[in-house]
């Protein structure tokens, strides 16, 4: 038994050092620029994880006509860089049998996590406080966006001053976020998140010239390219993206964002202040030592366009004209997260009143219903305001403090500290745990047999392709390919069906325990 552990061990070890080597030599390479050190968004569409897996384990257990609720599921997600997956999967749970969601957001580093519980508490944001437009609006600056107007940046810097109080009290944060739990986090991680909001409410703009970052990252970039840089975001949207099936992102919006970083202006306004929530660290060389160095170090090449911006239920928004598409990824997005909005407040289907004509009945809430409903509530609130205003409860709070966010209680959200994915084998309360797992591209090295340990029998699995990385040619994709099944195999998973790695966006692997 020791000497097939001990091989195995060694298959596992030399796939491993198989794929740093793939990473080593794409890094080494002009394009891995591109890429960038840390993935603030992911390359992949926004995905209700229950849907995903219908087909398996969780076709058993959430297709049914009972009301009662069942089992909870539990959800793993390594890298992927963003709340998008968590936010459509709470979005969309009212279509599926009623059951309690537990998330388990792994990143790898801090400022990924302070963003999540950013896009989730304005994600969460009650209507008294922002309609539905003003909230889908805010959220893809802050998501996308280098630059974001002076409103926009008070809004972080409030919010970064709320979450510090959130970050060291776990009683407030109980009660005034209880969707999110810190107290997997290690202390230290804890105060490095503090530091974090400390940085985001600085108001100099010297400690964070993105502009200057971002013309930089550009320069270093496309090399010798950079004077000719229009042709090549051209050659990379029309001759990578649009082959990718990203046909509907528009010459304008792709450029812009190339060579300012601003991605969805959605309103019109000036958009001259940093976004710090997109602000990192790493070690650089310098004169021979390893010093630290803040900057923006994200993505340059393919955009936060795919999370939200070329899948949608409207078809309606993919027509096209002479062969044009009339739309574009901006317009996408935007209708995109109004309905996810809609539908975490409301529970049914957002549906604008085109569709209502051409389906000739009533299936949801339209965009004039939702308008009317908003300002009914903002009157609402203002005729309530003077009489319940400084009204106290037993506890000494007012009325007003008992409901912060949109409540949520049959979802959680845990973040785990940043190397969870080598400690959760070795602790004993996530044996057998998962059921859902999700591997963002470049957190794959971290498929192992050990983690096999953590997943529930006939657990689904899911990993994003590099499909949208665009500096990645042909052959490096199989490469890639053929390296995530090699440690799938190794890990005891087996494929659900054949993926097409330079096709297809997810592969999906299936664990079944040995009896």
């Amino acid at each position: 038994q020791n000497g097939g552990f001990v091989r195995n061990l060694k298959f596992c070890l030399t796939l491993y050092r198989r794929f740093l080597t793939f990473l080593r030599n794409r890094m080494a390479s002009s394009g891995s620029e591109g890429f960038g050190h840390i993935t603030w968004w992911g390359f992949s569409p926004a995905q209700d994880l229950q849907d995903l897996g219908k087909e398996l384990r969780l076709e058993k257990l959430t297709l049914s006509d009972s009301v009662e609720a069942s089992g909870d599921l539990n959800v793993l997600l390594v890298g992927a860089g963003d709340c998008r997956h968590i936010l459509k999967t709470i979005a969309q749970s009212y279509r599926w049998r009623r059951r309690r969601i537990n998330f388990y957001v792994v990143e790898n580093q801090l400022e990924l996590l302070m963003r999540h519980l950013l896009l989730l508490h304005i994600a969460l944001e009650l209507p008294q406080r922002m309609g539905l437009q003003e909230k889908t609006e805010l959220y893809l600056e802050v998501f996308g966006d280098t630059l974001v107007r002076e409103q926009t940046a008070d809004y972080i810097r409030t919010k970064a001053t709320d979450f510090i109080k959130l970050i060291t009290d776990a009683d407030k944060l109980a009660r005034d976020m209880p969707l999110v739990d810190m107290s997997l986090l290690k202390f230290r991680e804890r105060d490095a998140m503090e530091a974090i909001c400390k940085f985001w409410r600085d108001p100099e703009v010297k400690s964070f010239d993105i502009v200057k970052f971002w013309d930089a990252r550009q320069r270093r970039y496309l090399a010798v390219r950079y004077d000719t840089r229009k042709n090549v975001y051209d050659w990379d949207r029309t001759m990578k993206l649009h082959e990718k099936d990203a046909k509907i992102l528009h010459g304008s919006e792709y450029n812009r964002w190339r060579d300012t970083g601003v991605a969805f202006q959605v309103r019109e306004g000036d958009y001259t202040v940093g976004n710090r929530t997109l602000a990192s660290g790493i070690l650089i060389k310098h004169e021979g030592e390893r010093i630290p160095a803040r900057g923006y170090w994200g993505d340059i090449a393919t955009g936060p366009f795919i999370c939200h911006g070329i899948e949608s239920e409207n078809q309606d928004l993919f027509k096209t004209a002479n062969g044009l598409y009339t739309g574009c990824c901006s317009f996408v997005s935007e209708y995109n997260l109004l309905a996810l909005f809609h539908e975490i407040l409301h529970k049914q289907r957002y549906v604008t009143p085109k569709e209502e004509e051409n389906t000739g009945g009533k299936k949801g809430a339209t965009l004039t219903e939702i308008t009317e409903e908003e300002e009914e509530e903002e009157e609402g609130s203002e005729q309530s305001s003077g009489t319940s205003d400084g009204r106290e409860r037993g506890d000494g709070t007012t009325q007003e403090d008992e409901q912060v966010l949109i409540p949520c209680p049959d979802f959680k959200v845990y973040f785990l500290p940043l190397k969870a994915c080598s400690d959760i084998p070795r602790r004993s309360k996530y044996a057998g745990l998962f059921d859902v797992v999700f591997f963002a591209t470049g957190m794959v090295h971290n498929i192992t047999p050990d983690l096999s340990t953590t997943l529930a029998d006939e657990a689904v699995i899911i990993v994003e392709t590099a499909k949208y990385l665009i500096d990645l040619r042909d052959e490096q994709q199989e490469q890639f390919g053929k390296t995530v099944n090699d440690m799938a195999a190794a890990a005891g998973w087996k494929p659900i069906s054949t993926c097409d790695f330079k096709k297809d966006v997810f592969a999906k692997y299936q664990f079944k325990r040995d009896s």
